[in-house]
């Protein structure tokens, strides 16, 4: 006798209600979405959180890893430190000129980061990490027109405490990190020393005799706190970070190459499972960060005054020489940059509980980058020339730019009544960017991009703002609507065709405006947590870098891309369906598309039949946006197991992540689409009951599935296209304690 289906669901539906009534209720998760602490429940902001113990539990220390726990967001990889970029929502920043801001603004304990390269150094002693999506530069300083990545530090404890953690796992990935806390002056003085140190052997195996292995790891840094409580209402802090990278990086093996080349003639091994290379070059790259803060906390009554000053110093050094065979087809490829960064913001915090509550303040910005490029082409080594010795070409790029901003900005809500909300926000931003750049090209000219010299400046006034409407729908169900306009600054072509190529020296501003619908609920006394939204952002005047079509040597411009809509559904869940058991599912379906771009440049060795007019431009409207891929999904299972009589619990955890296909490159080239794959984690071990101390075993992708996160290259003399191969893309077995006194 068969049973119908919708009944065997009910039934299911039914006694999972019932053992999640039965279980304990899910902790209460704090943010700073709207610059005040809040729960997560009452934030009518489309945010996901992670928290330092999750991180520390599943050993996560680097930026990248996080997009394996939010599906909403991916990561842009790239040759070097400042060649990377955070993707939200299917929107990143698109181009290695470093005098364009990032889409997705990075905020560390309250201060922007202008670099992506300072950004996304590792991290420890972190609090909680919090992805906010959508438009969200009207409260976090400069930019983020995608989104925000904001790091939340742990602050420094009266009472003295310590801790340690030590994590190894093949190919020697060996992670450090300690701290110490607590107070040094009778309660008025606190202060907090945390360092890591994070080694790994190269994962890419080069055999060419006696040639270096790529994409290692060698990165520590200290953070150190000092709290001064000064009064009962006014406290100072001081922060200081210094922070180091140094490795052989960032190249993939070979996907596919030109037939006939001299990479077809002298490459290894290739294909899309390739997994080892075959090149007499090394790439290495350094980074080097400090960064100075001082917060100010003055409690005037129910007012909060915070003023927060921020110093930061980095230098980025890059050698890209790997070119994947055994003919050296670039001697020289460095690019060496200094970073130099102050940010000011002051604001004023009225009390929450009030009928109209807001937050307001002012900001200041301003970067300085000093750069030099140079990079030597063996015309031989692509394929351009018929002997060796043939000759070289030398390309030389030292620009210069500044970026100044003053903001002022201010967010209110109003409780209409007990249920309903109304919030209002406005940011009026006043931007100023020079820039001074000698772009050369050795021996003679190239008729497509002479050299020149450029030395000029723009400024730009813009509003952003946002309204927000809000709901309780149920006693703990929260429903909101928003529209939000936002906006990221104008850019300066720093590429090395900038000043010569006949293209605008400046982009105009990039400007999203974003519609959403949200839900913030919890179910069954607080034990089922179902958090979602639904969105549609358009984006105009997107500002892409893309390579000119059958160039020589390598051309890159600096655009407005036209227009490009986002839009998509996220859906956060967290359940104890046991006493013991935590499952989450957390999904993100994104369409990101361009929707105005007829005159986007064409994609190496693109033929008229293939889109192609003239030799120089296509139709891109329509076409899928770089690293975004339509779905995107996490499942967690965290289960405790009481041992009677143990002073510890044991754990079992799973986490399995999955992707869908994705275009990787900016001009959809069908060669840099990736596939689509799925990796499953696996952790055992033991917890003390009062959270000393945390004992594991893990495997990672556990069904080793081998994958890539990026496909880049071209087509044309010769050039050849790679893909990336990151750490776990093979299963990888590790152990982990960490302890706290």
């Amino acid at each position: 006798m068969s049973v119908p289906v919708s009944r065997v669901l009910l039934c299911a539906a039914l006694a999972l209600s019932t053992t999640i009534v039965a279980a304990q209720q899910l902790e209460e998760v704090i943010v700073t979405a709207q610059k005040r602490s809040e729960s997560l429940q009452d934030v009518a902001v489309s945010v996901q959180v992670i928290s330092g113990e999750e991180l520390a539990a599943l050993n996560k220390t680097q930026i990248a890893q996080l997009t394996r726990l939010v599906p909403s967001l991916t990561y842009a990889t790239g040759t070097s430190d400042a060649g990377q970029s955070i993707v939200v929502r299917g929107v990143g920043t698109q181009t290695f000129s470093r005098s364009v801001d990032q889409s997705v603004g990075t905020v560390i304990d309250g201060i922007a980061a202008g670099s992506v390269s300072g950004s996304l150094l590792d991290y420890s002693d972190v609090q909680r990490v919090e992805v906010l999506r959508g438009p969200q530069g009207m409260l976090f300083g400069k930019n983020a027109s995608a989104g925000v990545l904001s790091i939340t530090t742990r602050a420094p404890t009266v009472e003295p405490t310590a801790g340690f953690g030590i994590d190894y796992s093949e190919e020697n990935q060996l992670q450090l990190n300690g701290y110490v806390s607590g107070s040094i002056v009778q309660d008025k003085l606190l202060g907090r020393v945390a360092a890591y140190r994070n080694t790994r052997d190269a994962i890419l195996e080069n055999n060419y005799p006696g040639g270096d292995d790529f994409n290692d790891r060698d990165e520590w840094g200290v953070r150190s706190k000092l709290q001064w409580l000064t009064t009962a209402d006014l406290d100072v802090l001081v922060t200081y970070n210094h922070a180091e990278r140094d490795h052989q990086c960032c190249i993939g093996p070979l996907d596919t190459v030109e037939s006939g080349s001299i990479a077809d003639r002298l490459g290894g091994e290739r294909g899309s499972k390739a997994d080892t290379v075959l090149d007499n070059d090394t790439s290495t790259g350094t980074t080097k960060l400090d960064l100075y803060s001082l917060q100010i906390n003055y409690q005037m009554g129910d007012y909060l005054l915070t003023s927060i000053s921020g110093y930061s110093e980095e230098d980025v050094f890059s050698a890209a020489r790997g070119d994947l065979y055994t003919r050296t087809a670039l001697p020289m490829n460095d690019s060496a940059g200094k970073y130099e960064q102050f940010t000011q913001e002051v604001r004023l915090t009225s009390p929450g509980d009030q009928r109209i509550s807001y937050v307001t303040g002012l900001y200041y910005y301003n970067k300085k980058i000093d750069r030099e490029f140079i990079r030597v082409i063996d015309l031989y080594g692509i394929g351009a020339a018929p002997l060796p010795d043939s000759g070289t070409i030398t390309v030389l790029n030292d620009p210069r730019t500044t970026n100044e901003s003053l903001a002022a900005f201010g967010q209110a809500t109003w409780r209409v009544s007990d249920a309903v909300r109304l919030s209002l926000g406005a940011r009026y931003n006043d931007d100023r960017l020079s820039i001074d750049q000698t772009v050369s090209f050795i021996p003679g000219t190239i008729a497509e991009a002479p050299p020149g010299t450029v030395n000029d400046d723009t400024d730009d006034q813009k509003w952003s703002w946002r309204v927000i409407g809000e709901m309780d729908v149920a006693d703990d169900a929260m429903a909101y609507v928003t529209v939000a306009r936002g906006y990221k600054g104008p850019g300066s072509n720093s590429l090395p065709s900038g000043p010569s190529s006949g293209d605008a020296i400046f982009v105009d501003p990039e400007i999203p405006t974003n519609y959403e619908i949200g839900l913030k609920s919890e179910w069954l006394d607080n034990r089922l947590r179902v958090n979602g939204a639904i969105y549609y952002t358009e984006f105009k005047d997107f500002q892409a870098s893309t390579q000119v079509p059958d160039v020589f040597p390598p051309l890159f411009i600096l655009e407005n891309a036209g227009k490009l809509e986002t839009e998509g559904v996220e859906l956060d869940v967290s359940a104890m369906v046991l006493e013991n058991l935590q499952l989450t599912a957390n999904m993100a379906y994104t369409d990101a598309t361009f929707t105005d771009w007829k005159d986007a440049p064409c994609y190496a060795g693109q033929t008229e039949a293939q889109g192609c007019k003239n030799n120089t431009v296509q139709n891109l409207s329509g076409a899928d946006m770089p690293d975004s891929p339509d779905w995107r999904m996490n499942f967690g299972a965290n289960y405790y197991m009481p041992l009677t009589g143990m002073p510890f619990d044991g754990f079992v955890r799973g986490n399995y992540f999955w992707q869908d296909d994705v275009m990787y490159d900016t001009t959809n080239n069908p060669l840099h689409q990736g596939e689509s794959f799925g990796t499953l984690d696996v952790y055992l071990g033991v917890a003390a009951r009062d959270g000393r101390y945390r004992a594991q075993v893990y495997v990672l992708n556990v069904f080793d599935e081998f994958y890539i996160n990026n496909l880049s290259g071209q087509q044309e003399v010769g050039i050849l296209a790679g893909h990336g191969v990151p750490f776990d893309a093979t299963r990888r077995v590790g152990v982990s304690l960490s302890m706290d006194f």
